[in-house]
């Protein structure tokens, strides 16, 4: 394959029917620097930074793709390097090799900082070109073949673009992920120097582009450091740059935020009038029974938080000899949203809700999602109904899915579930028999964690925080939100219907979209271990489940900051959970069987999962729905990127948010725990707060620190003091970049060393 001229190249002007003529860039068209790179072919000396020709011949491109292959997994480069015995200063090197791989199309990013060699796992690096009849589009392979991409498994891919594809049996390509795509718009800041005005994407990654915009306005109109949103394109001489869309400074930070990180990700915007109209048509229906079973005159109700505008779940309990009959009624959201309209083409590309602090970007338009598709109390509704029956040792032993037509007689927040549950409300504040029946489930529901622990579930302690903000965006307050029973008791009745439902496919040989999650990678575990060791924990049996459960119930007595540091340290040993059309269970949740069923209105396998449940009972509207492996295969591969994608906008604007907090706070000490090291500073959280910022290593003293990765601790030369994970310090807020959403800390005067240290 051709190489590409400058850092970046561009094919956007090939088509199949041009496989044996010229493929060199046309000009005009696009090309993305640094990350939008189409495929590059050889490594010849002379194209090759001056830094990687001096790497040494034993990390060459061609001996770490062979320990890759011999490796036989996804691998990240800092785990390659120590398979190959890389020593510690060359490791990063590996990692750039992994780079180079990746954009010559000899790897493919299977997730984030895992590599697998190109094919792996049916995984190819492709680029979107035009089709043999210049029609439509195309996947062009690192390999010269150009297949058709099957037009259900676009995830909305154009030409120019740079993405991952399976390959079905039919000879089409199925994207899965995109890496860049062509023509978007990206924020970032505007540089003037020397007499030429380039580009600084927020995302460093992107490199530095030039502005194609007049000199002579750009001047005149803006100033270095103006916040802007450009346009990718391609200037003159193929390499990538910047055209003008908009200031983004002038938006209030309520707009400016959402929009920084919207699009930064490539997160959708608002609905096509198309999907907002089909969908004001699906939600107009005639509720009636039609088949269903009729379930308005039992007693269901739903617990929701306070804030909540949509209620897709909603359950029943009913004690019976010998154990329980559990009813769990999720909204039928399949019933709205039917197997290829548009809607559900629309929610496709969108694969969940995103939720970002306090917006939301919906992967169903309103009018369902808070419509006909939410089960708000004393309004009938249409249900995808599981019920369980468990016996009194808690074993589950009939699994029944129905159509249904239900009417919630109540709706309670957490919070007064709660005050039902700790008996803190009046007799006569909520209806007796609602009183009762929310006990019961309690405790039901903590029977049934308790038996999940004894069987090796691994519930670990977070907090998580919310914020309160004012009418502009700016925020107020941050708020901790911990697990309490009347979470706990949702959460063990979704878990047990999710749980159920998968195993009652898999027992009927039915192709299921499972949630699993793999066992934790074996190296961090021992990592772990080191820390506990020096925590005071010896020998923590943390190599399998069951000791690792005994090991985080002995963390629950610790104080806050350990318990929370430790806790984190435990979840970075863990692999991620992902889709997969393979049951291979879930570690943490200790389940043999697993699948996302209960809330199809914000999460897209949920979706799936209903209509294999309704083809299975035989439901003539879904015997046509996709069960085939390759293409449920992409879709769980598609979903997991998409959830990541959001996971990671999620956080980003957070960590805005939270700048902007800290930033009116300059100067304020607040007691902090470190919840990591590094050569170049402390990670700390702060535990009013929740928030993250780093503590500078010049700024903990006089003398040299070495920074000691077995421990995540910096040493003082000098005095052998040691600053480490666990480790609560006082620390002042000292600076603030909000666009970066960088927060410097310092030691507070007098500040030193509390109980608590893991180090």
């Amino acid at each position: 394959m051709a190489r590409h001229k400058g850092k970046s190249g561009h094919r956007s002007d090939r088509t199949g029917g041009e496989q044996g003529g010229d493929r060199k860039s046309k000009g005009g068209e696009r090309a993305g620097k640094g990350g939008d790179r189409g495929f590059r072919g050889g490594r010849k000396g002379k194209d090759e930074p001056r830094g990687q020709r001096r790497r040494p011949s034993w990390l060459a491109p061609e001996i770490v793709l062979e320990a890759l292959i011999a490796a036989g997994e996804p691998m990240s480069a800092g785990g390659l390097a120590s398979n190959m015995g890389v020593p510690g200063e060359a490791a990063r090197e590996v990692a750039r090799v992994m780079r180079e791989l990746a954009e010559n199309g000899d790897v493919v990013e299977v997730r984030p900082g895992r590599y697998a060699v190109s094919g792996a796992g049916g995984e190819y690096p492709v680029e979107v070109v035009r089709d043999a009849d210049r029609t439509g589009i195309a996947a062009l392979f690192a390999d010269e073949r150009v297949l058709p991409i099957h037009p259900r498994h676009t995830l909305g891919v154009q030409v120019g673009d740079q993405a991952v594809a399976l390959v079905n049996d039919s000879g089409e390509a199925l994207i899965v992920r995109v890496q860049t795509r062509f023509g978007r718009q990206i924020p970032g800041s505007l540089n003037f120097n020397h007499g030429r005005v380039t580009f600084i994407p927020d995302n460093r990654r992107e490199g530095e582009m030039p502005m194609l915009d007049s000199m002579r306005d750009l001047a005149r109109n803006y100033q270095a450091g103006d916040r802007v949103v450009v346009e990718v394109a391609v200037g003159d001489d193929g390499e990538a740059a910047a055209r003008l869309v908009r200031v983004l400074d002038d938006d209030s930070p309520e707009v400016a935020d959402f929009e920084l990180v919207r699009l930064a990700h490539d997160l959708p915007g608002p609905f096509d009038e198309a999907v907002e109209k089909a969908a004001a048509e699906a939600a107009d229906t005639e509720l009636v029974p039609d088949g269903r079973l009729d379930l308005r005159d039992s007693f269901i109700f739903t617990i929701d938080p306070e804030t909540a505008k949509d209620f897709d779940d909603a359950i029943s309990f009913e004690r019976q000899r010998g154990g329980y009959r559990i009813g769990v009624h999720i909204a039928d959201v399949s019933h709205f949203v039917r197997h290829g309209s548009v809607i559900d083409e629309e929610a496709l590309l969108r694969g969940t809700s995103c939720y970002l602090v306090n917006r939301v970007i919906p992967m169903l338009p309103e009018t369902l999602s808070n419509g006909m598709c939410s089960l708000v109390p004393n309004e009938d509704r249409y249900a995808l109904s599981v019920f369980i029956e468990l016996d009194k040792h808690l074993k589950v032993t009939k699994v029944e899915p129905a159509e249904t037509l239900i009417c919630s007689r109540h709706r309670l927040n957490y919070e007064e579930a709660l005050a039902i549950i700790e008996r803190r409300n009046g007799d006569d504040e909520f209806p007796a028999d609602l009183v009762e029946i929310v006990r019961h489930c309690n405790r039901f529901a903590q029977d049934l964690r308790g038996q999940r622990e004894r069987d090796g579930a691994l519930n670990l302690f977070s907090v998580e925080h919310s914020f309160t903000l004012d009418a502009n965006g700016e925020p107020l307050e941050v708020h901790a939100r911990g697990s309490d029973v009347a979470h706990q008791l949702i959460e063990e009745f979704m878990l047990l219907a999710n749980r159920s439902v998968a195993a009652w496919l898999d027992d009927r040989g039915m192709p299921c979209v499972y949630r699993i999650h793999g066992e934790p990678d074996e190296e961090r575990l021992g990592f772990f271990q080191g820390i506990l060791e020096s925590y005071g924990i010896p020998d923590a049996p943390v190599f399998e489940r069951k000791g690792l459960r005994t090991v985080l119930q002995r963390l629950a007595k610790e104080p806050p900051a350990a318990r929370l540091v430790l806790n984190y340290l435990c979840l970075r040993s863990f692999q991620k959970a992902i889709y997969d059309i393979s049951n291979l269970g879930h570690y943490a949740l200790a389940f043999e069987h697993y699948c996302h069923f209960t809330s199809p209105i914000r999460r897209y396998p949920d979706l799936i999962v209903h209509r294999l449940v309704k083809k299975e009972l035989g439901i003539a509207a879904y015997q046509d729905v996709e069960d085939r492996v390759p293409h449920l295969d992409a879709f769980a591969r598609q979903s997991s990127y998409l959830e990541r994608r959001a996971e990671v906008a999620e956080r980003e604007l957070a960590k805005i948010k939270g700048a902007r907090y800290l930033s009116k706070r300059l100067g304020e000490t607040f007691t902090g725990v470190c919840m990591s090291a590094a050569p170049h500073g402390l990670y700390i959280q702060l535990m009013e707060t929740g928030l993250e910022g780093l503590v500078p290593v010049r700024d903990l003293g006089d003398e040299y620190f070495e920074f000691e990765a077995e421990r995540l601790a910096l040493v003082g030369r000098s005095t052998g003091v040691v600053y480490g994970v666990g480790l609560e310090l006082d620390v002042q807020v000292v600076n603030v970049d909000i666009p970066r959403s960088e927060v410097t800390l310092g030691m507070a005067k007098g500040s030193a060393q509390k109980d608590g240290s893991a180090s």
